[in-house]
């Protein structure tokens, strides 16, 4: 009899604790959201901030490129041979970075993801140093001489594209510019937004 007593009294507690729990679910949700900030809302200001700078910043510098190279250029005429041979040393510069318009980005509860879109070359240039030419049976005219530097330009600009923009050292620009960049936009903010990173499978 004692122990149908106590199974009794325990079904009975399980009972009153199942209902309690029922009852003051509401309450108890309610008080969660009073201790808890919702920071929906300040994820949302923060991404609208966000699209307004990088709106208005357009493109967004991550590296700088500068390259020193030789080039080579000859010419021939028939029965005569070479009858111009040009040398130029130059200089090529180029400004990589990202295009600020074509950031994704996704807000879900207190967290804002950025989807970067792959570096590109921003601007680039060739200068010549120093020219040295034989040009004795063709004399060197000065459209032909900007045909051979943007002959070699877009050489540079090829290689550029193969060599950096596809490593894992321009992502790691990408990342650290875009950080930094982004925490100095919400340095006055204390909202408790969390922003995140990643790389768009785009090339």
């Amino acid at each position: 009899m004692k122990g149908f007593l106590r199974w009794l009294s325990r079904v009975a507690a399980t009972v009153v604790t199942v209902v309690l729990i029922i009852v003051l679910l509401p309450y108890a949700s309610q008080l969660a959201s009073a201790v808890l900030p919702d920071l929906s809302g300040a994820a949302m200001n923060t991404s609208i901030l966000l699209s307004h700078k990088m709106e208005n910043s357009a493109r967004l510098e991550t590296s700088f490129i500068e390259d020193e190279g030789i080039l080579n250029s000859t010419t021939s005429a028939m029965f005569i041979g070479q009858v111009q041979s040009v040398n130029i040393q130059y200089i090529y510069r180029a400004s990589i970075g990202i295009d600020l318009s074509k950031v994704k980005m996704n807000v879900r509860g207190s967290t804002i993801t950025l989807t970067l879109p792959p570096p590109e070359i921003l601007s680039d240039s060739i200068t010549p140093q120093q020219v040295e030419k034989n040009d004795f049976w063709y004399p060197l005219t000065e459209s032909r001489r900007q045909k051979i530097l943007d002959d070699e330009l877009t050489l540079c600009r090829q290689r550029c594209l193969d060599e950096y923009l596809n490593s894992d050292e321009a992502w790691q620009n990408t990342l650290s510019a875009m950080e930094n960049t982004i925490s100095g936009w919400l340095a006055a903010s204390s909202s408790g937004v969390t922003v995140r990173y990643e790389q768009s499978n785009a090339k």
